[in-house]
């Protein structure tokens, strides 16, 4: 069957992986500094020329060649819902799923000052959602005619709400020479999800958007379309290694922590089960989420991160005064490629990743509540969590640590969390090869091989 190279255009790294799809093994991997912001195709190019001594010039151009990307940081995007428990969370558990970046989420009906807001933040996408089948319609269309009569606004819309009303929003928007694309409604009825469609919706916006990097051109002669975002197949792949396939069984509930210089990813898949006693509120939860904290990182976002996170931990975890910790962030800060040279710095890089573990995953996943309705004990909104059995770290300051293990362990709960749906107890694994986005390009394809990959590339902790 030859080779198959996987290639992922991202705005800090191009990245390449030879599958081997005979032996379903991978035979090489590289990586080089982006260049998307002036040509992706001189980063593809450096790929192959390091490609091409290991598997010979024949199978590097017979090879099959599969592209994702995240270049520019992925899709800039706004989310306005009707409400803030449900379609607002649909809306962006449906955006986030498609890979885009949300930027700001607005829910109810829209004021002027609100309207003016997304006029100047720009964004590339607006996601419009609200209201259950045959339920409210004012509001969701209000909005809709706002934001299409606004001469600040220029973003393609996807609408995804009461379907009642998608022939009257779409129209708006064409009126004024607008983009609106209509999609399945996100929350049709009570405890109903389907975001399939605004999901795909979404990448398709993303798709053609890619179209316009610099250097596609070279970029398709080479590797054909880029088939999906970055962040959409590292998703996929999570949800391989979940599920599995037909001949090979997955790994069940999983949960894959991604901290980077600027943010920290959380994907899982896990069932939605309602615990016993309890109620479950707010929007449903899909099976597959991920969710991005643009506050929590380690390079451009550290200062936000130790705002986020409790400074007296951090000093009791790193063993760092407070003046200590401030010297140790501002260096951050001024250099995002800095690679931690001292006991002092390793001791602080190990510090902001066990918290930027700890509160992302608290955030992505739900709670329990004291229910106050007649008859109701206990609510829960968000989701549950409880029984993933294996969670999986990525990124520098995970993968680099002298004591992953430790990082990890902040994704369980302690002895004083009684209410937070998080796991007890987990097995760990490090994916040292950046191997999900790989998996999840290849699964599209070749399930089979791709769970392969997962499962002989992910390094099992102590």
């Amino acid at each position: 069957m030859g080779f198959t190279i996987l290639v992922d255009f991202g705005s800090t790294f191009t990245k390449a992986t030879v599958v081997d799809m005979h032996k379903q093994c991978i035979v090489y991997t590289f990586r080089t500094p982006s260049t998307v912001g002036t040509d992706a195709s001189i980063g593809l190019c450096k790929c192959f020329d390091a490609i091409k001594p290991v598997i010979g010039i024949e199978a590097l151009q017979s090879s099959k060649k599969i592209a994702s990307s995240s270049a520019a940081g992925g899709l800039r995007m706004i989310v306005v819902g009707l409400t803030e428990s449900l379609s607002l969370t649909a809306g962006k558990n449906a955006a986030y799923g498609a890979g885009a970046k949300i930027i700001k989420t607005f829910f109810g009906n829209l004021t002027k000052n609100e309207i003016e807001e997304i006029g100047n933040i720009q964004p590339e996408i607006i996601l419009l959602c609200g209201g259950y089948e045959n339920g409210n319609t004012t509001w969701v269309l209000e909005n809709a005619k706002k934001i299409a009569a606004s001469s600040t606004i220029q973003a393609p819309v996807v609408y995804a709400g009461n379907s009642r009303i998608a022939a009257e929003v779409r129209l708006a928007f064409m009126q004024h020479d607008e983009i609106c694309i209509l999609a399945h409604n996100i929350i049709p009825a009570i405890n109903e999800l389907d975001i399939e469609s605004s999901v795909e919706a979404v990448r398709n916006i993303f798709m053609k958007r890619i179209t316009h990097m610099k250097g596609f051109d070279t970029v398709r002669q080479y590797v054909g379309d880029i088939v999906m975002p970055t962040p959409a197949a590292v998703l996929a792949g999570v949800e391989l290694l979940a599920k599995g396939t037909d001949d090979e069984k997955g790994w069940d509930e999983v949960m894959l922590v991604d901290m980077g210089g600027a943010t920290t990813d959380v994907h899982s898949y896990a069932e939605q089960d309602s615990l016993e006693g309890v109620r479950i509120v707010g929007a449903p939860e899909p099976k597959a989420k991920r969710t991005v904290e643009g506050d929590i990182g380690a390079r451009e976002s550290v200062n936000s991160l130790i705002e986020a996170a409790d400074i007296r931990r951090l000093q009791r975890i790193s063993g760092l005064s407070e003046i200590e910790i401030a010297a140790c962030r501002d260096k951050r800060l001024a250099h995002h490629d800095f690679v931690p040279d001292t006991e002092k710095e390793k001791r602080f890089e190990q510090a902001i990743a066990m918290e930027a573990v700890r509160v992302s995953v608290r955030r992505h996943a739900g709670q329990i509540y004291d229910g106050y309705a007649e008859g109701v004990q206990r609510i829960q909104k968000g989701k549950d969590l409880l029984n993933v059995k294996t969670i999986i770290g990525t990124g520098g300051p995970i993968i680099d640590s002298e004591n992953p293990s430790l990082i990890l362990k902040q994704a369980l709960k302690s002895s004083d969390e009684k209410n937070v749906l998080i796991p007890s107890a987990a097995r760990f694994y490090l994916d040292t090869s950046y191997i999900f986005y790989a998996a999840g390009l290849l699964a599209q394809y070749d399930k089979k091989t791709a769970l392969k990959l997962l499962k002989q590339n992910l390094v099992p902790l102590a």
